[in-house]
């Protein structure tokens, strides 16, 4: 069945990706905008040998399995799937690209702005979003490993609100075992790498401080377009 579900995503044409169409550089995998469709992301493997190699096919598999049982119900705090592709660069698995409202630029990462102003957590709205971030991931009923600020975007919304959504992190890597979780279990497990990672606040940057030697994301060109294009929502930040 997965095989099949692979298969009709179309990988019959190839999407050449270049320089210029690069978001960010993570630590195994590029991230392009889609270039016919400036909603979506391509994520592609950085290598095509070594131990990080088909972790992109790998994750497809995973969310193909997931929309499927699902019944292809959208995801409401990860970024939602949006089929396999085959580019210049090899495999690759699409997703929605999430981008600030009033600017419709590529959402910062929170590690990214924890670098810049560690203080941004402490705002009133980032402790909102963060409540409605981990509510929400709750309702999406999926186990979630690695919810690290790397793995997370935050989108500034036109009325001034931010949204924290997943963008890599879903899953487990020991993947039989996942398998056999019974659901109230993962709930339990989704709560544990929650609170280990960014809740509370306090927790989430003392992991920052001691984790962020091991930050690889590095951003792309797509980053550098148009940088004195300001979110309105910033002036009453």
């Amino acid at each position: 069945m997965l095989n099949t579900l692979l298969l009709n995503e179309g990988i019959c044409s190839v999407i050449t990706l270049n320089e210029e169409l690069l978001i960010a550089s993570g630590g195994i995998r590029n991230i392009y905008q889609h270039p016919e469709n400036s909603k979506i992301c391509i994520k592609v493997d950085r290598n095509s040998s070594g131990p990080a190699a088909g972790s992109t096919l790998a994750e497809a598999r995973l969310f193909e399995k997931l929309m499927y049982q699902r019944g292809r119900k959208e995801f409401s705090a990860i970024s939602n799937y949006r089929g396999s592709v085959e580019t210049n660069f090899g495999f690759g698995a699409t997703f929605d690209l999430i981008t600030d409202e009033n600017t419709e630029r590529p959402s910062q990462i929170l590690m990214k702005i924890l670098q810049e102003d560690q203080s941004f957590i402490q705002t009133d709205r980032f402790k909102q979003a963060l409540k409605i971030f981990r509510r929400d991931l709750v309702r999406d009923a999926v186990l979630c490993q690695d919810i690290r600020p790397w793995n997370i975007c935050v989108q500034k919304r036109s009325n001034g609100d931010l949204k924290l959504i997943l963008i890599d992190g879903v899953g487990h890597n020991k993947k039989q075992w996942f398998d056999g979780i019974k659901p109230f279990i993962q709930l339990k497990m989704l709560y544990y790498f929650f609170s280990k990672y960014i809740y509370p606040e306090n927790r989430l940057l003392q992991f920052y401080n001691n984790r962020r030697k091991n930050y690889s994301w590095k951003p792309g060109p797509l980053f550098s377009k148009n940088p004195d294009v300001k979110d309105k929502s910033d002036a009453s930040s």
